[in-house]
């Protein structure tokens, strides 16, 4: 009956010996999970991290900058008679739209040229005809006929060139802009292929955004932008990038990107001025931005996690930096283990344990 006694002794002790190790290994083991960066160096433990990975992934950003709209293109009105000036009615800043008139030319002389070539034309057209009935009933030789019928088609060209001529003598607008400039007025005689006027087109209208130096790299041809103006609240104009100056402005270190906008209204003039808003969409390789750190100086750096469980300090060179993300130019692979959160306390070749109960993930 002792023994019994002694056996029930040595079993309770050692189910109470158990529960002992069960709660110390439970305590150690959530010490170990709640343990703070502090208190892992002074003990020695691995440091509690979060890791994510570095991914190929989407990145938009939004570019602003200010500017001013300007003329798509220029085109110039020039003189293709020589005539006496009647008439000029626009002016430098004049708006004007296709088939508006720009100048007219004294049209006596070109309405005498068409009479006479009409005239020239009908003769050797009927002339034409004679030869060739001739010619049928075999009075008339094959030479003559063929003679006849390059006089005709040579009074036709030159009743086609006096009618083009004729026109020529009204300068029609093709474009719908502002005159830029005028080198002509009433009275004057023009000069074959003179400049007439210069007129900047403004359907489409560009806008001339002064984009910051450093943001050269993501400004491309055809991405996509939206324009605000003062003169115009609330409504936004959108368009594309049609070009890029090739030079940056040396005093405020821009450039100009020009956002090409419908402009039907013509509402847009020259010089209105505005904000624009560019569109810079990338897929590149990209990390959380709170990995990203600058402990020496201006350099980008992060910290990497390799397969043994130690961190490793890395220079990368960064992109874009949008919702959260920031592009890697270089520095990094994709795939790699990136520390975003506890790493401002971390040293180059720290043991780390990634941890995702960590303190600073608690809310």
């Amino acid at each position: 009956m002792d023994n019994g006694r002694d056996r029930s002794k040595v079993v309770l002790w050692v189910a109470v010996l158990g529960v002992i190790i069960v709660a110390a290994l439970g305590a150690t083991a959530y010490h170990v999970l709640h343990t703070t960066q502090k208190d892992a160096r002074i003990v020695g433990l691995p440091i509690p991290v979060q890791t994510l990975p570095a991914k190929v992934q989407s990145i938009d950003e939004m570019i602003g900058a200010s500017g001013s709209t300007q003329p798509s293109m220029p085109v110039n009105a020039t003189a293709h008679v020589v005539a006496r000036v009647l008439q000029v009615p626009v002016d430098v800043g004049s708006i004007v739209r296709p088939k508006d008139l720009l100048v007219e030319f004294d049209p006596k002389l070109y309405l005498a040229n068409l009479a006479y070539a009409r005239a020239n034309y009908d003769h050797e057209h009927q002339q034409l005809l004679r030869t060739e009935k001739l010619a049928r009933k075999g009075f008339a030789a094959p030479t003559d006929v063929e003679n006849a019928r390059v006089l005709d088609a040579q009074t036709y060209d030159a009743v086609v060139s006096a009618e083009i001529d004729l026109t020529n003598t009204k300068v029609l607008s093709t474009v719908s802009g502002v005159v830029l400039s005028r080198s002509v007025n009433p009275g004057e005689t023009s000069q074959m292929d003179e400049t007439l006027l210069q007129i900047g087109v403004l359907d489409p209208v560009d806008m001339d955004a002064a984009v910051p130096e450093d943001k050269m790299g993501y400004v491309y041809l055809g991405m996509p932008g939206e324009v605000g103006t003062d003169a115009f609240p609330g409504r936004v104009f959108k368009g594309t990038v049609a070009k890029t100056d090739g030079i940056v402005d040396p005093t405020t270190r821009t450039f100009g990107a020009y956002i090409r906008l419908s402009n039907r209204d013509l509402s847009l003039k020259k010089g209105v001025t505005g904000y624009a808003r560019l569109l810079s969409h990338r897929i590149a390789l990209a990390v959380a931005s709170t990995a990203i750190m600058n402990p020496v100086g201006d350099r980008a750096t992060v910290f990497v996690v390799d397969t043994a469980n130690r961190a490793h300090l890395r220079q990368v060179r960064t992109g874009l930096s949008n919702g959260g993300l920031t592009e890697i130019l270089s520095g990094l692979k994709e795939g790699e283990q990136v520390v975003v959160m506890g790493q401002f306390d971390l040293q180059d070749n720290d043991r780390v344990r990634v941890n995702q109960s960590a303190p600073w993930n608690k809310s």
